[in-house]
This record gives C-alpha cells, structure tokens and sequence, in this order.
C-alpha cells in the first residue's frame, strides 16, 4: 500500500472502532483524506494539530504509520548486501567491499545496534552460540594473477574476453576458497583443512555444534554433504553418492539433515565445462535410521521447531503444497514418514512459501491473475485458504516474524517495500521508509531473527539510485518513534512542503499566466486517441512491424500539427529503424536545445501500453500544444526507438548530437506513465539533476492535478544515454511506484489498464516544465574560485543565451550568514567576482538571471577546499 491508502485504512479502522472506543476526532479523518488527495500542507498541518490535541497520544502510532516509520530505525552502513540475522538474533552480518576485498561486517543486534567486529569473507553464517563459518578466497598469487586478468578484461571492451574471464574467475577463486570458523567473542580463527575440496555452501545445526557443509572435488562432477564439529574441524562425510548437493540444514532435535538436489550443478567449472543437470528434489536424511527419504518437488522449509516440513510440487498442470510432519526427537521410525498431506492444489503459479514458526501456517505466493498475491493456509490438510493482499502490485517473499504476523515485500525488483500483516486483526503496516513526503526509498534485501524483534533491510534510503552504495539498517519492532520524533517528522516535513509550493510559485510566477493557457489545451479525448492508434500495431520492437508502422504514425500525425518531422534512420543488430523528431525552433537563441523524449518501441511480446504508449501519446500531445507557442530556445520532440533492444535509438540520437556539436542543455525523459493501481494521479519524478525534479514538483503543483514523488534514477533508461555524454541535465517522469506495473514487460501491458487521465495530467506537468526550462537561462559552465591575499575570485563562462542580464552567487559568509550578491557584466568580459567575506569550506553556487526576471534553472556549484 501506498501512503494514501493507508490513509484510507486508517478512515477503515477508525469506523471500526479498532482504535478504541473513544469518539475518534473529525479532524484526524480530514487529514488522512487531505493526504490521500495530495494536499500535503494541509494534512500535515491537520496531522500536528491532532499529534498536540488530547488524542494525540492514542493516536501517535496511526500518525507515524501514514507519515513514514512507525519503529526506530537505525543506519548501520553507507553500503552493504546480503544482510542475514543470526538463530538467537543476537548477530546479525552483511557483506561489503573494501577497496576490492569483500568483507563480513557482523552487527550486535542488542540494544543499540552497532557493527562488532569486520574481517575478509564473502560469505558467512551464524551459529547460536557465537560461532561464524566463513568463505574466504586466499590471496594466492593465481588469485592476483586473475584479478588483474580479469581488470584488464573489462577495460578491453571485448564482451567474449570478459565473459571467458569470469568464468575462469570463479573457478580460480572457488579453488583458492577457505572455510574458516571463527569465535564472535574472542576473534580467534581456525580455518578448516580442505584438502582438494571446494565449498559449496553450508549451515549450522540447531545446536550450533556442528558446521554441515556441501562441498565437491575439484573438477568434479558430484558434490557431497560433511559435518564439521567444532571439537574437529576435519570434514567428515555423512552423505555421499552421485549427484550434486546443495543448502544443507539440520533439523532441530539433531535427527535429520535436509538438503537440496538443484536442477543445475552449483559448483564453480572449470573454463569451457558447462555444469551438469539433474532432476530436481530434495532429500531428509535420517542419521538414527541411517535412511534417507527422497522427494520430487522444490522450495523444502522447515518450521522452527523442526515438526514441521512444507514444499512445492508440480504434476499434470498443477501445483501442490505438501506438507510432511517429522519426529525429530527420533520416536517414529523414518519409513513412517514418508506419507505427506496435499493442504493445496491449484493451476496457478506457487512461490517463496514460508512455515509459521510452530508449524501450523503456511503462507506463500501465488499468482492468481496477472500479479502475485500473498496466501496463507493451515497445515493440517483442512483448513480454509486466505488471501492477505490483494492489490495489483506484486506481493512477495513471505516470512513470519512470529506466529500471527508475516513480513512481504509489494512491487518490482527496483522499488520494493516492506509490508507487515497481522493475520489476526487484518491490520497493514508499512515498515520502512525515509520519512519525507516526497521522496521514494527502494529496499532490496530483508532478514528477519528468530523472535521477530529486529529486521534488517537494504535500501537505497535517500532516494538515489544511480550511486553503487545501498543503505544497511536495523529496525527495532520492540521501539515505536516518539511523540518528540512523529512531531519533529511533521514539522520538517509541513516546511519543506511549503518552501517546494511557494519557491515553486515564485521560479514560475513571470510565465504563469502563458503556461496556463498551453497546459490547459491538453486535451485526454486526444491522449486516448493517439493510444489507441499506437496500440492498434502490435508490438514495436524493432523486429516486428508494428515498429515501422508507428513511426510512419507518428510522422503524419506530427504533420497534421505542423511540423516538419525528421526520420532519422540507423542499423542495428541487423535491423533498420529509425528514431523520429520535431523541433520547435528557438524564437531567441535556436542553437541552444532542450529536449523532450519518450521510446515508442515495446517489448516483443506485447503491445505495450504502459511501456511505453502512454510516454509517447503524452508527448504528442505536449508537442500538439505547444507547435503555436515560441519559446526562446529550440525544443526537439524525440520519439525514441529500440530502447527495449538496448537504449539503441537514444544512444544513436545523442550520437548525432554530439558530432553535429548541438548544444542540449536539458532533457525530460518519460517512461511508464500510465499505470496506476488505486484512485490517485501519482507519478514519480526520476532525475539526474535537482533542479529539474523541483521544477517539475512545481509544475505538477501549480498546472495539473497530478501527485509528484521523486528518485534520482536514470539507470537503464534513455535518460542515461543523454547523461553519459552531457551529464547532468536529466528529468523525466516514470511510474509510481516505479516499475510497480505487473504487466511490466508481459503480454498483459494492455490498453484497458491506462489511465488516461494520468498520461494527460503527466503531459500537463510536462508542457509546464519544459516551457519553463526554455524560458529559463541553462546552468552554468567553467565555474572555478582562485583564492587570493584579498579573497577568492570567482569565475565562470559566459552564458549560451543572448537574453541574460545579471548573475546570482549565493555563498556563506564568514559569519555563518548565507548571502547572495547581484552581479552584472558586459558582453565580451569574463562573468567574475571577488568574495572577501567567505566562509572557509564554504559552496558558492551561481546562476543567470535573464531580461524577463527569469532565474538559471539550476546552480553551478564548487566548494572551496582550503
């Protein structure tokens, strides 16, 4: 769930009288509806009110759940990966890379959570009584020899020479891996003697005594599972034979070890040897009985207690969940066991099923339509199934924190949320987020301790995809956020609400009568139009024929508004196709560019609608509105194809660009715009440049009616082919959430499930930004500070437009006072000015000022290191 629908859960629950049975405040129903409509300023200030009237300590926690975290959380490191909390949740690990070396950050998870201890490892398990396994690679000189082989191989730009290096890669590092056992406590190591043995992967029994660990021969083609105690690290085997072994895992009470028979062989080869294949299943090994029962089936979990197993199995078009009770403590023989119980068959797609820790529920994915929704069932064969989500995202990945409450995670791969469910009052809760009102924050990873008390995620929390550091961070589900933390969250977040309305007012407010008069030409009846002729070809990848016809659409329907559309053909992968752009000349300074992009190419298998018809039916109809409104510098429409084979057409426009000197300041990328899973006009704004995500707040604000959230996000779409070469100068508009569509890159991405409205208010926010962006003086370039005896000396190259006037140079004084001066040149003089009061490490940030008191859209900054 969004933030607005939570807003509208809680209306839910307060009529419910979930909240107990005092008469619940009108106000806070008012608040919860302004935040579900997008009027920020007022639900925040209805929010405060209520937090400092007399519910407000009843209501605290519903406040917290709709504005951001409702349990303390707390940042563990910048950057990290593969988080995994510990049996006794005590420990928890995550991996992370110095200067190259992977390393095992082990954090103590009492009290305060904070990082032990670090050492080389890439990878690691916990025992419950202070113990770590680690996979270490030995730095051996044919492990040197390789990292520098494998270096040079990447900068060769030769895809089959980097390819074939990696391969060697692993089989090198797998040869030169060690197994090592460390103590949490006291540091010491002892590393396990191997032999001609290479790891696979491993776990620990439930007592922590003993390391089971899969493990093959180098060159091998079987892999075998051995036991590792603490009081004799040699391995021992306990299972051998033919075939391939993996996730080995004690049982509680000692009895039985389970492992896997993966299809694929998960063992490192030697270069030029393809890994072996076999049937899929599982086998319980039973120690007592010296047996060993096998299944066919697939995703084998055991419940906490060890009484419990469940998985997956496919026969004749359906699946099946079968569970199986053991006797761990070793009363009944092992033969008796190999009955199991169907608890559900279905003809729809099963995923990620996960036991309740006393072995009673099972909860799992299943994909009924055309998204996956979470279930839960019992275990004892009777038992009714029960759907717990049921919105169009995705809903994966289930655990139980405990035995009445699931953590999942709703949406795709590069925006994914977590979500707790109380399966005993229906209850929803949003577990992690930044706490701003704007600002997405992707997760990536989630573990979750015995106990349920503390979970730790991996996001990119700020917002900012495009940085290679993910966040790790621990949240404390026992530590609700004060009343002193919910108010201050309010507080900044009602002021920077208000500075993003009126600055955006103020940037706007010498055009806002023209930009209302464009945005309100756009017209949804054509925005329908121009999709349902675009659907009308089928898929447009660059292969199929519905590409060419689009194109030919978009040239007569770009000549029908006047323009003299431009096919600007290329070959790629053997294919002919061929990008098509408009341009609006610049009434002032024509050589100057800012562009406006959307990819008309869809996947093969599919029409789609939302990827990327909608981004293009919006910027026709941006192009339509604006072909009578001179604007004073040159706006190319481009309409990009092969983005799905490859950012081809984007890359290809940029190209030219580039070699033909063309001057692009600026750029708007759209990309999935019309989509929406509930009642709300929401997109998300993905930036390179800051700049351009606030003007486009403004505009959505001010000219539409649409609801703006932001990401700094270019990555894999053609916004980066413009950053590559031009830097950064990028926005744009994407999916909220992003990438949420199920339908993203399926068949499925129909036309009936557009909104139209959606795509027309995007088209509105576009219109307006671009008009300000090409009434505005571009960002500054060649900005440089030479410090002197007198102060520093600040210089930058004049501007590309003709029209500007003046500059601004915002700095801080030496006092602490931020100051911004006027500064005015004449034509042929180099733009500068001498700063004798400047604040030592301060930034200086300047901008140009034009004759219609229009401000640069953006700062060009530098800060002075002294």
């Amino acid at each position: 769930m969004r933030p607005a629908v939570l807003a509208c859960a809680l209306v839910l629950l307060l009529v419910r009288g979930m909240l107990g049975a005092q008469q619940v405040s009108p106000e806070l129903k008012e608040a919860a509806f302004a935040w579900d409509a997008g009027d920020y300023v007022s639900a925040l200030e209805g929010y405060l009110r209520v937090l400092d009237g007399p519910d407000g300590v009843r209501l605290r926690g519903e406040i917290a759940k709709l504005t951001g975290e409702p349990y303390r959380v707390v940042e563990i490191a910048l950057n990290g990966s593969s988080v995994r909390v510990g049996p006794t949740s005590r420990y928890g690990t995550f991996i992370y890379d110095d200067g190259g070396v992977p390393m095992v950050a082990v954090v103590d998870l009492r009290g305060s959570p904070s990082i032990q201890s670090t050492f080389p490892g890439h990878e690691v398990v916990l025992s419950g009584v202070g113990t770590a396994a680690i996979l270490r690679v030995s730095s051996t000189s044919a492990v040197r020899n390789d990292a520098s082989e494998l270096a040079a191989a990447f900068t060769s730009g030769d895809r089959a020479a980097l390819n074939a290096a990696r391969s060697r890669s692993r089989w090198v590092r797998a040869q030169n891996t060690q197994v090592v056992m460390r103590d949490l406590g006291s540091g010491n190591e002892r590393v396990v003697p191997m032999g001609d043995l290479i790891p696979v992967d491993m776990g620990f029994s439930h007592d922590g005594r003993t390391l089971m660990l899969a493990a093959g021969l180098a060159g091998g083609r079987d892999s075998q599972i051995y036991a590792i105690r603490s009081s004799r690290l040699e391995p021992e085997p306990i299972l051998t034979g033919r075939g391939f072994k993996s996730s080995p895992h004690a049982v509680p009470g000692g009895r039985f070890v389970l492992y896997t028979r993966p299809a694929r062989d998960p063992m490192p080869q030697p270069p030029g040897r393809q890994p072996g294949t076999q049937e899929e299943g599982f086998d319980l090994v039973d120690l007592r009985e010296n047996d060993i029962l096998s299944f066919a089936g697939r995703d084998p979990v055991l419940s906490a207690d060890g009484n419990t197993l469940a998985f997956v199995t496919e026969r004749d078009g359906e699946t099946s969940i079968e569970v199986l009770d053991l006797d761990p403590l070793g009363a009944a023989p092992g033969r008796a066991m190999r009955s199991t119980r169907i608890v559900l068959r279905t003809r729809d797609p099963i995923a990620n099923p996960a036991l309740s820790p006393d072995g009673e529920m099972i909860a799992y994915q299943r994909r009924p339509f055309a998204d996956w929704d979470i279930f839960v069932i019992g275990t004892d064969g009777e038992s009714a199934e029960v759907q717990v989500t049921n919105e169009i995202q995705h809903d994966l990945r289930p655990v139980f924190i405990d035995s009445r409450r699931i953590l999942a995670a709703k949406g795709e791969g590069r925006h994914r949320r977590s979500y707790i469910y109380d399966l005993t009052d229906g209850s929803v809760t949003k577990l992690f987020h930044n706490n701003t009102v704007r600002t997405i924050a992707p997760e990536y990873e989630w573990a979750v301790g015995d106990g349920g008390t503390k979970v730790m995620i991996v996001s990119e929390r700020d917002g900012d995809t495009v940085s290679p550091e993910r966040g790790v961070y621990v949240v404390d589900l026992l530590a609700e956020v004060s009343m002193a933390e919910v108010r201050n969250r309010l507080v900044t977040n009602l002021d920077a609400e208000r500075r993003l309305r009126s600055e955006g007012e103020r940037i706007f407010r010498p055009i806002t009568g023209r930009v209302r008069q464009v945005t309100e030409r756009v017209s949804v009846e054509r925005v329908f139009r121009y999709e349902a002729d675009l659907y009308e070809f089928g898929s447009k990848y660059i292969t199929e024929p519905g590409n060419r016809r689009a194109a030919d659409y978009l040239i007569s329907t770009l000549e029908s508004f006047g323009y003299a559309p431009e096919l600007q053909w290329f070959e790629a992968r053997g294919v002919t196709t061929a990008n098509v752009i408009a341009r609006l000349e610049g009434t002032i300074d024509p050589q100057v560019v800012c562009v406006v992009s959307s990819h008309y190419d869809s996947v093969r298998r599919g029409p789609g609608a939302d990827d990327n018809t909608s981004g293009t039916a919006a910027l026709l109809e941006t192009a339509r509105v604006l072909r009578h409104s001179g604007m004073p510098i040159t706006i190319e429409f481009a309409f990009f194809t092969g983005e799905e084979a490859g950012l081809l057409g984007s890359r290809e426009y940029v190209r030219r660009a580039q070699d033909g000197g063309k001057e692009i300041v600026c750029a708007l990328n759209n990309d999935m715009i019309g989509w929406s899973n509930d009642h709300r006009l929401d997109n998300t704004i993905r930036y390179s440049n800051a700049g351009i995500r606030d003007i486009q707040h403004a505009a959505a604000m001010q000219f539409s009616d649409l609801i703006t959230y932001d990401a700094r996000y270019y990555k894999s779409t053609d916004a980066a082919a413009y950053y590559e070469v031009y830097g950064d100068i990028v926005g744009g508009i994407g999916s909220y959430p992003v990438l949420g569509n199920p339908n993203y890159h399926q068949a499925t991405d129909r036309l009936e499930t557009i909104n139209h409205r959606l795509v027309a208010e995007v088209a509105k926010t576009t219109v307006a930004t671009i008009m300000l962006l090409a009434s505005s003086p571009s960002r500054l370039t060649g900005l440089a500070a030479r410090r002197s005896r007198v102060g520093v000396q600040v210089t930058w190259d004049a501007v590309r437009e003709s029209d500007v006037t003046d500059y601004l140079v915002r700095f801080t004084r030496a006092d602490g006072v931020v100051q911004v001066r006027e500064v005015t040149t004449f034509a042929g003089e180099v733009p500068r000015v001498l700063l004798d009061d400047l604040r030592s490490g301060s930034l200086v940030e300047v901008k140009a000022v034009n004759d219609r008191g229009l401000e640069g859209w953006d700062w060009a900054r530098i800060r002075l290191v002294d």
